[in-house]
């Protein structure tokens, strides 16, 4: 008995067990179901996520006709401007199809130059990829909305609903609120106690205000818009999960909670044409204020020359010019290219281009972003002018050159190409003031008198220098009496040495001509030398403004290096380098060309010359020449061929490589007087503050600014900190030290 009621007891034991285990079981399945089933509800909700295109908007047809009026304001304005840009003479842009399409995409689209301000890139970041992907949300809703009418359909929407409806609300909300960033950074920048000067030499308050302030009030007000519908809406509708994916129209819904269902749809109402409105306002000043970047930005760097920079387009067949009666030079808009017109609508007046201007920083009188901006003037009232028949000159009181744009202006540019460098929206300013410059010598004969003292030398001498007794083989016959013979050029050797005017004829780049020389001979280089058969390049001539002596010395040297069976060029000379590499192919003189710089780096890579410790450990700086850094994008081989010396220190100025600062010399300056504080000064100083002891550089232009600025910035002789030698010195006395000696040509700030 006691055993069957234990075996009873047992088994209603083990029931009340399974029972508690089914109760707990349940008890947990009842909220698991519960969590299922408002999972599947939510599930379904997403699913349904949508949004009406037109929602609680009556009479929206006449949303189009304003869109109409935008579109139509667009269209004018763009023909307008289209016709004074046509009034230019042609410009090739099909050439280089693939280069041109890749400067569109990284500086223009990509906006690649912006980002070299920073706070100036982010900012731009934030409102122009605002503006390209809210006008991609516009065009998607458009799309959803009209594409199921299109092809027949009767669904309501193309595919902007559940899951993808929302990830689309959030982008566009994540970058509206970018956008408003953007605008409260412009804001700062313009308007705030930190804005650069540069913002400060051509501000145009009404334009500049209404173009961010109505940027930022169309953004503001499409974030008020989407918080109304979802307050009036969507959340009363039980859809507060799809607001979450709107998370900034979600806020405005929260805040004006208090409101009733009826009020939030009235003032939804009201917003959204005051949103519409002022989004077409704003399309419409695209096309009148320069806002319109955003279109002729991309577009311009398409059309910019993807050329080296320091290259100058030939101006044609003369005598054609005169028979047509055109100018020489550009005086007049019709002067210019349609390429150079187009420039002048791109400017947004960001002031990069001077701030960086040597001459400007210098005091001097010259803003390459006023010479834009007064093209651009210019071009507003002699423009129309020409369209209607009238004569320009009847009707305006000043000439563009002279008048709008002063003759001291252009001259004091140094062609240096900073300004083209920094340019975001990719102006070439440096052509259009070379084309200016060119009508003011060979049109109007207003050009300073030292700078006519240079041509005037070139034409009777063949070099640019006045009053020197040396002759282009006087640093030979230097070289002769050390028993060394330098070979005359005749075909035979594989490369021509360009010795240059400066090289030859200025007794201070006479030693950098023999290192250079020298240094070929010790590496058994086959070359030789034209000795008296040379003459300039035609560079001096050409920056200066007189294109027709430039075009006659042009043919004469190709046509002569032709008949001599040149094919393989060595120069010294930055200027001379991007006259035969970039400029003589227009005059059918095709050329290996290499600066010594990179020549003598191949040379110490193969082992052909093998630099030496120097007597003691040498600090370095060096100065990137225009016209071979910015001009042709040469900044490497002179730093590795000093960094290849064991014993030299390789310091940076503040300004180096591509915005370094111009020596001063460049656009014919060797030979013109200065007005304010000399460029040379300026970097010699900056070179002199890093502490190093020698100043090098790759251009005899560059030798003898320093040469001259040196004493100007350390008056005292036995104080000076610093010297200044070019590359080929520096490494001719590492390579062969004992040699140098010999002659005593060791200068002392390398051996000491």
């Amino acid at each position: 008995m006691s055993e069957r009621m234990s075996e009873q007891n047992k088994v209603s034991s083990d029931n009340d067990r399974g029972t508690r285990l089914r109760i707990s079981f349940g008890g947990l399945l009842i909220p698991i179901s519960i969590v299922i089933a408002i999972g599947a509800l939510e599930t379904a909700r997403i699913e349904e996520a949508h949004r009406e295109v037109f929602f609680n908007i009556q009479g929206f047809a006449i949303m189009y006709f304003i869109f109409g009026i935008a579109v139509a304001a667009i269209a004018i304005a763009f023909l307008q401007r289209l016709r004074i840009w046509r009034l230019g003479k042609p410009a090739n842009i099909f050439q280089d199809f693939g280069a041109r399409l890749t400067n569109a995409l990284t500086m223009g689209a990509g906006t690649s130059r912006v980002k070299n301000d920073r706070y100036a890139g982010i900012m731009h970041w934030c409102i122009y990829s605002s503006f390209a992907v809210l006008t991609l949300v516009t065009l998607f809703l458009a799309i959803d909305d009209y594409l199921p009418l299109l092809v027949g359909k009767s669904a309501e929407h193309a595919f902007l609903t559940g899951g993808v409806y929302l990830g689309y609300s959030l982008v566009g909300d994540v970058f509206g609120i970018i956008g408003l960033i953007g605008v409260g950074m412009a804001i700062y920048r313009r308007y705030g106690p930190m804005t650069p000067k540069k913002l400060t030499w051509d501000r145009r308050s009404n334009e500049d205000a209404l173009v961010v302030g109505l940027l930022g009030f169309v953004l503001f007000t499409g974030i008020l818009v989407e918080g109304f519908r979802i307050g009036g809406s969507e959340i009363p509708a039980g859809n507060e999960l799809w607001s979450y994916w709107s998370p900034a129209g979600w806020v405005i819904a929260k805040i004006f909670s208090s409101l009733s269902e009826s009020v939030l749809l009235n003032v939804h109402v009201v917003f959204w044409w005051v949103h519409v409105v002022g989004a077409f306002t704003l399309l419409g000043l695209l096309s009148l204020t320069k806002f319109r970047h955003i279109v002729l930005a991309p577009l311009n760097a398409f059309f910019k020359n993807p050329k080296p920079q320091a290259y100058l387009e030939p101006m044609g067949d003369f005598e054609e010019l005169m028979e047509q009666g055109l100018s020489l030079g550009a005086g007049k808009v019709q002067d210019f290219t349609w390429k150079a017109l187009f420039d002048a609508d791109t400017c947004v007046r960001c002031g990069r281009c001077t701030e960086v201007c040597p001459a400007y920083t210098a005091g001097q009188p010259l803003s390459p972003m006023a010479i834009v901006q007064d093209m651009k003037t210019y071009m507003n009232h002699a423009g129309p002018l020409l369209i209607a028949g009238k004569t320009v000159e009847e009707e305006l009181d000043s000439e563009l050159v002279g008048g709008y744009i002063k003759d001291e202006s252009l001259w004091a540019c140094r062609t240096c190409m900073a300004c083209v460098q920094e340019c975001p929206v990719m102006i070439e300013h440096v052509p259009s003031i070379v084309d200016m410059r060119r009508y003011l010598v060979m049109e109007q004969a207003r050009i300073p008198g030292s700078a006519q003292e240079a041509l005037e030398n070139i034409e009777q001498r063949g070099h640019p220098w006045k009053g020197t007794q040396l002759t282009r083989e006087t640093w030979m016959e230097q070289l002769s009496a050390e028993g060394i013979n330098v070979p005359i050029f005749d075909g035979s050797q594989e490369y021509l040495y360009w010795v240059g005017c400066s090289g030859a004829l200025v007794e201070r780049n006479m030693s950098i001509t023999k290192s250079v020389v020298r240094l070929l001979i010790e590496s058994d280089v086959s070359f030789g030398v034209l000795g008296q058969q040379e003459t300039c390049t035609g560079d001096p001539a050409r920056r200066l403004g007189n294109e027709f002596l430039y075009a006659t010395l042009a043919e004469a040297n190709t046509s002569s290096f032709n008949e001599l069976g040149v094919t393989r060029v060595i120069t010294s000379c930055p200027h001379c380098f991007n006259t035969f590499a970039n400029e003589y192919p227009d005059f059918e003189g095709r050329y290996e060309v290499t600066h010594h710089a990179e020549f003598l780096r191949l040379l110490v890579e193969r082992g052909k010359l093998q630099p030496k410790a120097m007597e003691n450990d040498k600090t370095i700086t060096y100065h990137d020449s225009c016209y071979l850094g910015r001009g042709n994008g040469i900044y490497d081989a002179p730093r590795q061929l000093l960094e290849a010396v064991p014993n030299v220190e390789l310091v940076e100025m503040p300004r180096n490589q591509e915005k370094g600062l111009c020596c001063g010399a460049g656009g014919g300056n060797m030979w013109q007087e200065e007005q304010g504080t000399r460029v040379n000064h300026l970097r010699t100083a900056e070179a002199a503050n890093t502490g190093a002891q020698i100043v090098a550089t790759a251009c005899p232009f560059c030798i003898q600014m320093f040469e001259d600025g040196i004493p100007a910035v350390q008056p005292d002789e036995n104080a000076r900190t610093i010297e200044a030698f070019d590359i080929a010195e520096l490494l001719e006395v590492s390579v062969a030290p004992e040699s140098a000696q010999s002659r005593q040509e060791i200068p002392p700030g390398i051996s000491s």
